[in-house]
């Protein structure tokens, strides 16, 4: 059902004109009709020393350290260019040690953590490695021993320089199969592998500079200079987490304002189905649950007569491969046979997950793979412990590498989503390190993948047989945590959720506020721009809603009541870029500019408009802006709204 609901917004008041849209340029929408280089590099800003200065021999602190990491720059290699490709990848390759120690770290935690769930579980072994990794390249004696020794390697430079190649490689796979596929006319493809790291450094911590020199060049991590005890920093931690996962993570975040460093890791994946299932295919059956019960969930429905399987004692595996060389593994247990008893311990998960090339059979394979969408969020503290990595928690750890003061892990929190559908599977992940003070071919053989009861799962990247996810499925039914750290509350760790979904009826019933960001600026501030014009649609219940607001054009704004945005004069440059941050990022973003001196003359003045596809416009000064951005309907299901909205910006 749909129900319309217009609302015209004529009370645009001209106290707040520098942040509404001017007037609709468009119909609102109608819901019945719309049904290079490959070294890293950084910016030295704020306290930092002047750029081009060695950071590596420094040992001296400082407080308020803010650095901007940029993340690997794009190659210019032709998408044809397939010995190009191929001597670029191989240059990122990591080493047979690594991978081996990375694949025992995700069997030993993964079966400490799932082996513990009583429904649904989602773990991200790759986003604790590298949170652990990077707070491990700051540890010292005792501490630095036993994080090293988990992640199964010999020493912290070699650690921090494998850390970079494998996220260089995701970057360069990702961009090469991205422009192959539009070469080939496929401009839809979006399959990813992306990760994404960041230091919130208390300013009350004197923080050694060699480390986030290490942290941006290794692990192109940004540090920013952060005050625990202000409610925005949680916010801005938040926010930086949506972007990274895509919007699909949007924590509330609440640090404890005793916390001096809180170190993160985003892991965002989406894979298409190499061959996706038929919607028409798609059926409701029913799924049996542990205790015998049933419930009902559509199952995606395939036979393929290629497929490859294996037969285990007590259980048959198969996978499903996706369109950016990766595989999502399914284990399911023999009738009689419990999930619980393949995650019981490191050894027996490594047994029945970790298989041989030549172990799988190839036959026929029935494919029956219920639909799910689910999170998950764990606090990691015991885990850890019981993994032998117990100094870094007591109050003499040594992280003297990172600060000559005092600091302990204070806690550990991951929180992960999963969903799987008829195009493919998405998974996000972030983790979380907070430090405090501390004291000083068909050959007649048939393989029935009938996932209609518990089961385990798991996502490779079959280029280095890494675990991205692993999980276990137990009520596909379900799409939420019972035990999500929002309802934990703060009794139980120095960092807590709030409120896990982020549930916000602005969100929900009308366009978001964007904010911009100076890419360049050595501060956290951004500037606040509220939508006027915009076009809405959300879900409540089986209904779509609509709603219509309409302002000023953007050349009748008032001066005299505007707050102008002041762009920097950054030697002589005359377009500076700025990301747009919002709690859910649009997915398109067009951009109209007028110089200032057109103001008042709505009828003539034509527009120079820019169209682009990355959160960074570039903004001069003495101009009038308007940034129209756009939710497309097509996620409605996951964002439960849609819709497009315009903002205006007048710069000074």
């Amino acid at each position: 059902m749909v129900k319309h609901k217009e609302r015209i917004l004529a009370y645009l008041l001209v106290a707040s004109m520098a942040a509404v849209s001017g007037g609709c340029q468009k119909p609102a929408v109608s819901m019945t009709e719309a049904n290079g280089s490959r070294e890293s590099s950084v910016e030295e800003t704020g306290t930092l020393t002047e750029k081009g200065e060695e950071f590596m021999g420094q040992k001296s602190g400082k407080r308020g350290v803010t650095r901007e990491a940029k993340e690997p720059e794009k190659t210019t290699i032709s998408p044809d260019d397939f010995e190009g490709w191929s001597k670029l990848l191989n240059e990122n390759e990591i080493s047979e040690a690594f991978e081996k120690g990375m694949k025992e770290f995700a069997y030993k935690s993964g079966s400490a953590v799932l082996k513990e769930e009583q429904g649904n579980g989602n773990y991200s072994p790759l986003s604790l490695y590298y949170t652990l990794a990077l707070a491990g390249c700051g540890a010292t004696g005792e501490t630095a021993e036993q994080i090293l020794e988990n992640l199964g390697i010999e020493n912290q430079e070699e650690l921090a320089d494998q850390c970079r190649r494998l996220y260089q490689w995701y970057v360069y796979q990702t961009q090469r199969d991205q422009e192959r596929m539009e070469q080939y006319g496929m401009k839809d493809y979006k399959s990813a592998i992306s990760l994404g790291n960041s230091l919130w450094i208390s300013d009350q911590l004197t923080i050694n500079e060699t480390y986030p020199n290490l942290a941006a060049e290794k692990f192109f991590a940004s540090s920013y200079s952060v005050d625990f005890g202000n409610p925005d920093t949680g916010k801005e931690m938040g926010t930086w987490i949506a972007q990274k996962t895509n919007g699909v993570l949007k924590p509330q975040l609440s640090p404890d304002p005793k916390t001096l460093l809180a170190i993160l890791n985003t892991l965002y994946f989406y894979g298409g189905w190499a061959e996706p299932f038929s919607p028409e295919m798609t059926k409701e059956d029913g799924f049996t649950l542990e205790n015998g019960s049933k419930v009902t969930v559509p199952f995606l429905n395939r036979i393929e007569m290629m497929g490859a399987f294996k037969k285990g004692d007590g259980y048959t595996m198969s996978y499903l491969g996706t369109n950016n060389n990766c595989r999502m593994m399914f284990l399911l247990p023999d009738e009689g046979r419990s999930v619980g008893e393949f995650l019981e311990n490191p050894d027996i998960l490594k047994e029945v997950m970790e298989t041989e090339e030549d172990e799988w059979i190839q036959g026929k394979v029935v494919w029956k793979v219920p639909k799910f969408n689910f999170g998950s969020s764990y606090k990691l503290e015991d885990t850890m412990r019981g993994m032998g990595m117990d100094q870094m928690f007591d109050s003499g750890a040594e992280f003297g590498g990172i600060s000559p003061e005092p600091l302990m892990v204070s806690s550990i929190i991951q929180e992960t989503h999963i969903g799987v559908d008829e195009q493919g599977v998405e998974g996000a992940a972030y983790t979380m390190i907070a430090m405090a003070r501390g004291a000083l071919l068909d050959n007649g053989q048939m393989a029935e993948m009938i996932l209609d009861r518990p089961f385990l799962f798991g996502i490779q990247d079959n280029a280095h047989n890494v675990w991205l996810f692993l999980g276990v499925c137990r009520n596909p039914s379900e799409e939420n945590k019972d035990h999500s750290l929002a309802k934990m509350g703060k009794e139980d760790g120095n960092l807590s959720l709030d409120n896990l979904a982020a549930e916000n009826d602005l969100l929900l019933n009308s366009a978001p506020e964007i904010e911009l960001k100076d890419q360049l600026s050595s501060t956290m501030e951004k500037f606040p721009v509220k939508p006027g014009n915009f076009s809405w649609g959300w879900k409540e219940g089986d209904e779509i809603i609509e709603m219509v607001a309409c302002g000023k054009h953007p050349l009748d704004i008032d001066l005299k009541n505007v707050d102008r945005l002041e762009i920097p004069n950054y030697n002589g440059m005359e377009e500076v870029s700025y990301g747009i941050q919002c709690v859910v990022m649009p997915e398109r973003v067009t951009v109209r500019e007028w110089d200032i001196s057109q103001l008042g003359d709505t009828q003539t003045a034509e527009p120079k408009e820019v169209g682009y596809s990355q959160q960074v416009i570039l903004l001069k000064s003495d101009k009038v802006y308007e940034i129209t951005a756009e939710w497309p309907k097509e996620n409605l299901e996951k964002n439960g709204f849609f819709g497009e909205a315009s903002y205006v910006v007048i710069t000074d």
